[in-house]
């Protein structure tokens, strides 16, 4: 790559040192408290991997029936809504998907393997299930996106669809249905209900229809608001039955006067509301548990009488989960959070793989995410750019079968002109760089891995050039050659490192990284042990940070900066490990800074800073 010369600054220490063993134990930069944030939820969720796994299909069959939901409460729209009808032919056009303001930006995202192309042609009939679409509010189907994380508003594993924004018999539905993919006979059918983002707490009440609802308003960065409500939760079983009984629906009022409720139908008295009115919530924290309550929760599975019309396991426990957003007139107006806009039409059109004619606005993943395949950051990638979060850091590694696994953190706050490309050959590194090179930027983070030949594959960030500061940048150099240009940027011109990793081709050490003019001291080592790199850690923390950090096999380096602020680093982390530091280091206030996935993607490398 160009080598560019500018500033001599003067260089404050640099050592080598080299390799033995690897320990597999955590080293940590500093002890932090472990605090559980919020967002852990209840101990019932038994789901990491809630955003992009499919959903489970059905193994029992769910009501049919009219929902008998109470929204006599909802303003009127001001519009004449037509009989609901299959959407016309959608015009043919390019677009990025899920994001069109994306399309001016400078992030760009690119896998080599050719997972899945991030531009998308909307025809009308590439996607799952052409929408059933009112033509009065076309507009605003089509103006919904995320400004925001949202995210799902549960978290057990036997979750899943069980109504479309379209009942399965085409009457519109409004809203997604939830529950349990099976219920064993004496098992609770309820699970917790989260909110789905950051928010406050506008409305708990108890609706004729709807049972025990909570609505919460959630407010963008940018002053976009959603509301979510959630309908036929529980709130306790003395309170449920005693409000049943005033129900003016006959047959719910007759069924909660039967003698022996069940608490599998009516839920436990411990199982109640968990927030109020006025209440500011996180996203993920839990508010509710499901249950049945409203003569449109239980009303279904009962007759004239207040008997069950079949027997069940399900007790119809789920929940009714609306989103909204304001049309142009100011009125809050239902949007499907999945895009589908038709009903169920096979549990496929609600998964990740999915194509949706409108946008998704609940996230693929998290901002900051893990062992994620690689296809879902390229298929959404304009999930959370479009919002105006930037890639922090990237790591791609391959797993054990073979499948390419996405580490990373889409992060606020971050320069908005940045590339980022992944999975790069050699060559096709070059290549980018020496474009990205002549528009002004500089590689700002490097992570390389082994595609099945054992070639290396970069995946790197750019960052824009600051005023007054020149770059080298260097991949696949062995030791001799990284000597040299050591000696003549470090040594002759006083130039530092501002990243560096090291990995192994063929049983031989290579090097990657950038040089840069700007150097107010630095120190770099490489090729070390476990040991020796902890007790150099030891000694430099008091004054200097880690700001950069890589396992390569048995040897583990890095690169200290004069130090700023309190940070912690780790390496040889499982990834149930890894989740665990992530959550405590996130509610002390730190953030992620780099990160590396490596051994197949089984351990992980990771920088926090505050």
């Amino acid at each position: 790559m160009r080598k560019i010369s500018f500033l001599f600054v003067c260089l404050l220490g640099i050592s080598f040192l080299s390799s033995s063993s690897l320990s597999a134990q955590i080293r940590r930069a500093q002890a932090i408290q472990r605090v559980s944030p919020a967002q852990q939820g209840d101990p019932e969720d038994d789901s990491d991997a809630v955003f992009y796994r499919s959903l489970p299909p059905m193994r029992m069959d769910i009501p049919q029936g009219e929902d008998g939901h109470d929204h006599s409460e909802e303003p009127r729209l001001n519009i004449r809504l037509s009989k609901a009808r299959p959407a016309q032919r959608m015009p043919q056009r390019s677009t990025l998907w899920n994001s069109n303001a994306f399309q001016t930006g400078n992030a760009q995202v690119v896998s080599e393997a050719n997972l899945r192309t991030t531009y998308r042609t909307y025809s009308g009939n590439n996607y799952c299930a052409v929408p059933i679409v009112e033509p009065e509010l076309e507009a605003v189907y089509a103006s919904a996106k995320a400004h925001m994380p949202l995210y799902v508003p549960y978290r057990h594993s036997k979750v899943t669809v069980w109504q479309g924004f379209y009942y399965n018999w085409d009457k519109k539905h409004g809203a997604i249905d939830y529950g349990k993919s099976s219920v064993a006979n004496g098992e609770d059918p309820t699970f917790g209900v989260y909110s789905i983002a950051d928010g406050k707490v506008i409305d708990v009440k108890w609706s004729n229809g709807g049972g025990n609802v909570v609505t919460i308003e959630h407010t963008a960065p940018n002053g976009f608001k959603y509301r979510s409500t959630y309908l036929h939760l529980r709130n306790g079983f003395t309170h449920d039955i005693n409000k049943a009984k005033q129900s003016p629906s006959s047959k719910y009022k007759k069924f909660a006067y039967k003698p022996n409720p069940s608490t599998l139908c009516w839920g436990k008295e411990s199982q109640k509301i968990k927030v109020s009115v006025g209440q500011t919530v996180k996203a993920g924290q839990m508010i509710a548990w499901t249950g049945n309550t409203g003569s449109g929760g239980i009303g279904i599975i009962l007759d004239d009488n207040g008997n069950f019309k079949n027997p069940t396991t399900s007790f119809n426990v789920h929940i009714h989960f609306e989103l909204r957003i304001k049309d142009n007139n100011g009125n809050w107006v239902k949007v499907d959070p999945y895009g589908v806009y038709n009903k169920k039409s096979g549990i496929d059109c609600y998964d990740l793989d999915s194509e949706t004619p409108y946008a998704r606005l609940f996230a693929p993943f998290y901002p900051s995410f893990h062992n994620v395949p690689l296809q879902y950051v390229n298929q959404y990638w304009g999930y959370y750019t479009g919002m105006g979060m930037a890639l922090q850091t990237i790591s791609i590694d391959r797993n054990s079968g073979g499948k390419l696994m996405a580490s990373g953190s889409f992060q606020w706050g971050l320069p908005n002109s940045w590339y980022a490309r992944f999975y790069m050959s050699a060559t096709s590194y070059q290549n980018y760089f020496n474009q990205y090179n002549s528009q002004g930027f500089h590689p700002r983070q490097i992570q390389v891995s082994k595609d099945s030949q054992g070639n290396p594959r970069f995946s790197v960030i750019w960052a824009k050039n600051k005023a007054g500061e020149a770059y080298a940048s260097f991949h696949n150099r062995d030791d001799n050659n990284f000597g040299s240009l050591w000696n003549n940027y470090v040594k002759t011109k006083k130039w530092k490192l501002g990243e560096h990793v090291t990995y192994t081709m063929g049983g031989k050490r290579y090097h990657a990284g950038v040089f840069t003019n700007k150097n107010n001291g630095f120190y770099a080592y490489y090729g070390m042990s476990s040991g020796a790199f902890n007790d150099k850690f030891k000694e430099l923390y008091s004054k200097w940070q880690l700001i950069s950090m890589h396992v390569n096999g048995s040897t583990v380096g890095g690169l200290w900066m004069p130090k700023s602020d309190n940070y912690a680093a780790y390496y040889g982390l499982t990834p149930s490990a890894y989740q665990s530091k992530f959550n405590q280091f996130s509610a002390q206030g730190m953030r992620l800074y780099k990160l590396q996935s490596y051994n197949n993607s089984t351990r992980f490398a990771a920088i926090w800073v505050k």
